[in-house]
């Protein structure tokens, strides 16, 4: 049963490697790569205020879509051999997948339910610097790796489990969260003198 939430921390240690690597630095030096479909998706949801419309659309129309569902696709593959032995590993690698979709595609289908729900993702498309903020689901590595960076208007996770939690644990859990990656801001826009 310790196989499921050690799943759920790989599929997000696996997101933040995925979308920090493959899906932002390999396809800037490599243009003609596969990736670089995810540069388009940046693109529109910069354009439409976080809103992308390839997720109304069926995996066959929009490049991306295929993309990442076959990437999911492919990580749920790569596990399945390990069901026979590690079945509850198994399940949390398929519930983390099902999850990122369900969570990604939905965020940019409603920008203020991203906005209040997955506030990190928001924050990677919609700050200055796109080149922080890996995770979707929860932010869990982002805070590991001191990739996240809020923005300066934002609204933030409450803790960096990115999970409700009662105010009991939340307060010990920040302490200790603060005092070894605090949680950095993004600086406010400067005005400019004309």
């Amino acid at each position: 049963m310790l196989g499921f939430p050690v799943a759920l921390l790989t599929v997000n240690g696996f997101e933040w490697y995925a979308h920090k690597t493959w899906l932002h630095e390999y396809p800037t030096r490599h243009r003609n790569s596969p990736f670089f479909t995810h540069i388009r998706h940046h693109k529109r949801a910069r354009l439409n205020g976080f809103t992308d419309v390839g997720y109304r659309e069926s995996m066959w129309r929009d490049q991306e879509m295929f993309n990442e569902k076959v990437a999911l696709l492919g990580l749920c593959a790569v596990f399945t051999p390990a069901a026979p032995v590690a079945p509850f590993f198994t399940l949390g690698i398929y519930y983390g997948a099902w999850q990122y979709w369900r969570k990604h595609s939905r965020a940019h289908l409603d920008p203020d339910w991203a906005r209040a729900h997955l506030p990190w993702h928001y924050d990677h498309h919609m700050n200055r610097n796109q080149n922080a903020n890996w995770c979707v689901t929860r932010p869990w590595f982002d805070y590991l790796m001191g990739t996240r960076v809020a923005g300066s208007e934002s609204v933030t996770e409450s803790n960096p489990l990115g999970l409700p939690l009662p105010a009991w644990l939340e307060r010990p859990v920040n302490r200790l969260s603060r005092r070894w990656r605090p949680l950095r801001r993004e600086a406010p826009p400067t005005a400019v003198a004309a």
